[in-house]
């Protein structure tokens, strides 16, 4: 009776450990109407900031005539600084101090309209600027539940909440994929942004692309506090259970 009592409360155990299948697939349809329907993408607007680390690169024919900012080719080959020593810092006021034509506010521009301000000013000193402007200082973090927490620097100044998770490695067995937390800075202040990932929602929401300094977190579940049991209580558990087995199959070989 007590093996019995045993081999019971582990199955039921086991049972409970289990995962349904709703909790950890990804874009569901939750309603009852499972009709597909076009779903409208957010718009991406990354402007720039005070503290921003910008790489400005200015381009032009006459190349020579201008050693303290233009860029070639050749230049480019031979400089050895990594990019950040190379960039520009947006101050507090959200101006950058440039060679040439001095301090040029950016802040609130998109990296096309910045683009298109320091060709406009350039244009007074060189013929024909071509301006090469990126956002060196695009940065998130992804902590909690996935494969590969830690700081992630985004080259290509645009990525999605899906495309970070699996960037991270992917949410782990234990992550809680329905609570999962981007935490952003709006206006000063920090706002905290609940998103569950088994539905839709999150693909016209307004995480659906992470923006600069953006913190994704994934809370454990409550199937974590048994995985961290002490080593030695999943031993005893383990052979416990394997008794249990052994036993039932006694019993029953000699009924």
């Amino acid at each position: 009776m007590i093996f019995r009592n045993i081999a019971f409360y582990f199955l039921l155990a086991t049972i409970v450990s289990c995962t349904p299948l709703e909790e950890i697939v990804y874009l569901q349809d939750k309603d009852e109407d499972t009709t597909s329907a076009p779903i409208q993408v957010p718009e991406f607007k990354l402007v720039i900031k005070p503290n921003d680390v910008l790489s400005i690169q200015v381009f032009t024919v006459n190349a020579e005539a201008f050693p303290g900012i233009a860029s070639t080719i050749d230049k480019q080959a031979i400089d050895n600084r990594s990019q950040y020593e190379k960039g520009f810092v947006v101050d507090s006021e959200g101006a950058v101090d440039l060679p040439l034509i001095g301090s040029v506010k950016l802040e609130g521009l998109t990296l096309k309209e910045a683009k298109e301000k320091l060709i406009s000013k350039f244009n007074y000193y060189m013929d024909d600027p071509v301006v090469v402007i990126k956002h060196l200082s695009f940065k998130i973090t992804i902590l909690g539940e996935v494969k590969s927490p830690g700081l992630y620097y985004i080259e290509n100044e645009k990525i999605s909440l899906m495309e970070a998770i699996g960037m991270a490695g992917d949410v782990t067995y234990y992550g809680n994929r329905e609570e999962l937390k981007v935490i952003r800075m709006v206006d000063g202040r920090y706002k905290e942004i609940e998103i569950d990932l088994t539905g839709k929602d999150l693909l016209n929401s307004e995480v659906a692309y992470l923006y600069p300094d953006d913190v994704v977190y994934v809370k454990p579940t409550k199937r974590r506090n048994f995985a961290n049991l002490n080593p030695s209580v999943a031993i005893v558990t383990s052979v416990v259970a394997t008794l249990t087995l052994i036993w039932s199959v006694i019993v029953q070989a000699n009924r």
